[in-house]
Formats: structure tokens, sequence, C-alpha cells
């Protein structure tokens, strides 16, 4: 007897792109969505690709009413910036890895240089608004897991540094095993920025889902949700250098470091510009809400 075929709502593929979705959607809409899915009689692939493919609209014009008060919009906006403003980061890690750490810095090219100079500024200011701002409420969510005995809300705020480390430790035991006088080949190079994008994700995730268990108000959220906006717009401006410089690159630089292929400049210039764009409009929705708040 030919055993039945799966729903797709139970397969991984369409498991893992309901996963794509705010924490918030899912939890009003997962139920329905299983549902029209099952009934749809769409083959797994075909149900997971179309729901893959609204994801990105549902964090960045989420429906107001998946939100009861002006706190709940604030976590959710944090928890986003958290989230995108981190693949943001790594995107300016690599560009600084892939042009600065070069030491390309054509003299009849001036242009380049300011938008080193630019893009370093920015990218660190906004670093150091984004932890005085939400510094402050990691400490208040922190203390609350604390008291309430809550081990696994305070392994989710460790998540940052437990991260981090293990990436630091694990990335330099790769380079000195396999790394030359020049350093590691194109391919570890890849496995390393990989990595450092999973272990980017995982530190994000962390504080973001402590956000929604543990569900923080008052001025230190505030005070996150002000401070998040405004270090995405000290972003933006990086995210500017940033598109100019390799533009530059690759019209004036074509030799240096394989920019005379477009379409790799392309794709990047095409996630940071995704990257940058959720991470202002889901700051800026939050920001309304504190000042409302």
């Amino acid at each position: 007897m030919k055993p039945p075929a799966q729903v797709p709502s139970g397969t991984p593929l369409c498991r893992a792109a309901l996963a794509l979705y705010p924490p918030s959607w899912r939890a009003r809409y997962a139920d329905e969505v299983r549902a029209l899915l099952d009934d749809s009689g769409a083959s797994p692939a075909a149900a997971a690709a179309s729901l893959a493919a609204r994801a990105l609209p549902a964090w960045v014009r989420p429906s107001r009413h998946l939100y009861d008060d002006g706190p709940a919009r604030m976590r959710a906006s944090v928890a986003t910036v958290l989230m995108a403003g981190s693949m943001l980061t790594g995107l300016g890690l690599v560009f600084v890895q892939l042009t600065q750490a070069q030491g390309l810095r054509p003299g009849q090219h001036p242009v380049i240089g300011w938008c080193y100079a630019v893009f370093d500024v920015a990218f660190v200011l906004s670093l150091l608004v984004a932890a005085a701002g939400g510094l402050p409420l990691w400490f208040l969510m922190l203390r609350r897991a604390c008291r309430e005995v809550s081990p696994r809300d305070v392994t989710y705020l460790l998540l940052p540094v437990m991260a981090s480390v293990s990436y630091l430790a694990a990335m330099i035991a790769t380079i000195r095993r396999v790394g030359g006088p020049d350093g590691v080949g194109p391919g570890w190079f890849g496995v390393i920025i990989l990595a450092g994008f999973v272990a980017a994700a995982v530190a994000a995730a962390g504080p973001g889902v402590a956000l929604r268990r543990l569900r923080p108000r008052g001025p230190a959220l505030r005070l996150a949700t002000t401070a998040a906006a405004l270090a995405a717009r000290i972003m933006l401006v990086a995210v500017a250098a940033v598109i100019v410089a390799v533009i530059g690159l690759c019209v004036w630089a074509p030799d240096f470091a394989g920019h005379h292929h477009a379409t790799l400049p392309g794709v990047y210039l095409v996630l940071m510009a995704a990257a940058a764009a959720v991470t202002v409009v889901s700051a800026s929705r939050g920001a309304r809400a504190a000042r409302a708040s």
C-alpha cells in the first residue's frame, strides 16, 4: 500500500519558510497559513517558495493590528533591527576586508578614499550608538531573568557573547591551521564569512527571543528603540559610502580583487540595500511608537 503523501505544511521546507516571518505574524497567522497550504494542493517546493517570497514584506510593512500597544511595536522593532542590523554589520565587515584591508587607495581617484573615511566613521558611530542605547535594556532583561531564575532567558541574552567568542576562537584556529603567509585561500575565506553570518544571526536571535518572552517596557525600551532608529540612520550613511566605493572600484580599479566581475559586486550591493531598507524601516516604525508612548 502506497503511503499517503505528506501535507505541504508538514515538510521541512515549509516549516523553514514559515520561520522566516516575524514572531508576531506567526502567532496570528501560522495556523491559518498551514491550513491554506494543505488545502491548496500545491507541491511542498512550490508552497515553500510562495511562502518565503512574502516574508520580507511582512518584516518591512507589518500589519498594525499585530501589535496591541506601543511597547509591543517597540519590542518588535528592536528585534528586527537586531537581526537586520547584524547582517548589515557583517556585510560592512566584508567590505572592509575586501577593500581597505587589501590596501587599495587609488591616488588618482580620491573619492574611494573619502568613501572609506565616511564609512569608517559612520560604521563605528552607529555601533556605539546602538550599544549605548541597547545595553540598559539588555541589563534590565538579564536582571529580570536572573531574578525569576529563568536559565533559558539567561542563555538567550548571553547568546551574543557566546556566539561571538565561539566564532572568534574557531576563526583563529582555522587560520592557524590552514592559513599561509598570504592568509587563507578563497574557499576557506568563504567558509569563514558564511560562519560569521551564522554566528551573527544566532547572536541577534537570542535577545530577540528574550524580548518576546520577557516583554520589557518603560524607559529602557524607549531608549533602546530611539537609539536603534538613530543608529540605523547613521548606518545608512555608511551604506551609501559603500555603494559609491564599490561602484568606483568596478569602474576605476577593475583589476583589483576581482572587481572586474560585476555580478558579485552587484549581488553584494543588493544584499546591502535590502538589509539597510529593513533596518531603517523597522527602526523608524519603532521610533514613532516610542514618541507616541
